[in-house]
């Protein structure tokens, strides 16, 4: 699935007829392992990115599209760049991503500057503060180029940005289920679409590869409780199909029969091995699964609290017990180079083992809810 995602269809970006090809597929080998797929429909504001400018002091710096990005006009903005704040960065160097304004004479914001909040080079990426409507024209730089633009504050700047809303689109979530003696339910899931010119070998059909070989592993047994096997769209742009989901199902009454999430993202590359798990019994049964498979002498270990970053999110702030597992970050992170040939066998296997270990847990004993 690796393979097929990133080489065959490649660059699948939401609401793209490639995701579309992309769910089919990924709905035919739930198909080929003797689960039952359907595909949940939501409609969607679509994004089409395109090649940013930036001009700084005469300078033109490498930029990466930022999502639901607000165009120029076509000849662009000018003003001088003045630092406006910082975003909190939990990788690479530690340091906070500078934001900068590009501002004209009078003070008025004409485009924003950020510094990738991630790690390493001048990626497509979503703002991290507003949501689509309230995106003006944004780009984001390196890291490196991020902390250069500090010591520049006051210099020339000039910004194209020419992304598109695109109204009307459809995406969807794949769901297969496989029922158990009750009807409460342990997630497992993974997203299945990729950034901007974005092959997403590693992110995230590593994580369609793994919920698949656990889907495998799991079908034909009996089991106490329901399992619930979901590729979600729309991740790229704000985890816009795991929100959707999470939201129709309580709308609906559904949401509480759902006692357990284990989310697969970026699991074949990148270091440390990092679990964002809540609440405490769950990482505790997840630090237990982790030194009995020996991962700890394995990997470095990254444990924090979920967060907003993955599909497990939506779940957790409605008091779900969930855990994303990931092999995170890795230089190639949402560039043309996350290609298959960056997968490392061992890390899947050792990242799938774990997640498997865990929905294991939660359908013998789900955790209580936090």
């Amino acid at each position: 699935m690796i393979d097929f995602l990133a080489t065959e269809i490649g660059p699948r970006t939401a609401g793209s007829p490639a995701a579309g090809r992309a769910a089919e597929a990924i709905a035919e080998a739930l198909r080929a392992i003797g689960l039952t797929p359907r595909m949940q429909e939501f409609p969607l504001l679509g994004y089409e990115a395109d090649e940013p400018e930036l001009e700084v002091a005469g300078e033109r710096l490498s930029a990466g599209p930022c999502v639901y990005a607000h165009p120029t006009p076509d000849e662009g903005v000018a003003g001088r760049i003045r630092k406006i704040g910082e975003q909190p960065r939990d990788f690479g160097n530690g340091k906070p991503a500078p934001a900068f304004a590009v501002e004209d004479e009078n003070g008025r914001e004409l485009g924003r500057i950020y510094a990738n909040p991630v790690y390493g080079e001048a990626i497509p990426f979503l703002s991290l503060q507003h949501l689509q409507i309230t995106v003006g024209p944004t780009v984001y730089v390196s890291v490196d180029d991020g902390e250069r633009l500090v010591a520049l504050e006051g210099a020339p700047a000039r910004l194209v940005v020419r992304g598109r809303f695109v109204p009307g689109l459809q995406e969807r979530n794949v769901l297969a289920e496989l029922a158990g003696s009750s009807d409460e339910t342990v997630v497992v899931s993974a997203h299945y679409d990729s950034v901007w010119r974005g092959a997403g070998a590693i992110d995230n059909a590593s994580g369609v590869e793994s919920l698949l070989r656990i889907a495998e592993a799991l079908t034909g047994g009996d089991h106490p409780r329901t399992l619930l096997f979901i590729a979600f769209g729309a991740e790229e742009p704000g985890l816009v199909g795991s929100r959707y989901f999470v939201h129709e199902a309580k709308l609906r009454g559904e949401l509480d029969r759902i006692v357990g999430v284990v989310n697969l993202d970026c699991v074949a590359h990148g270091e440390p091995l990092e679990l964002m798990v809540g609440p405490d019994e769950l990482r505790g049964r997840a630090l237990e699964h982790i030194a009995r498979l020996g991962l700890d002498q394995r990997y470095r270990l990254e444990i924090t609290t979920p967060g907003p970053g993955t599909d497990h999110y939506w779940f957790a702030q409605e008091g779900i017990p969930a855990v994303s597992v990931l092999h995170f970050p890795y230089p190639e992170y949402h560039l043309p180079k996350d290609v298959p040939e960056l997968a490392d066998e061992r890390k899947l296997a050792d990242a799938t083992e774990l997640a498997h270990a865990l929905v294991e847990s939660q359908l013998a004993r789900p955790v209580v809810r936090g």
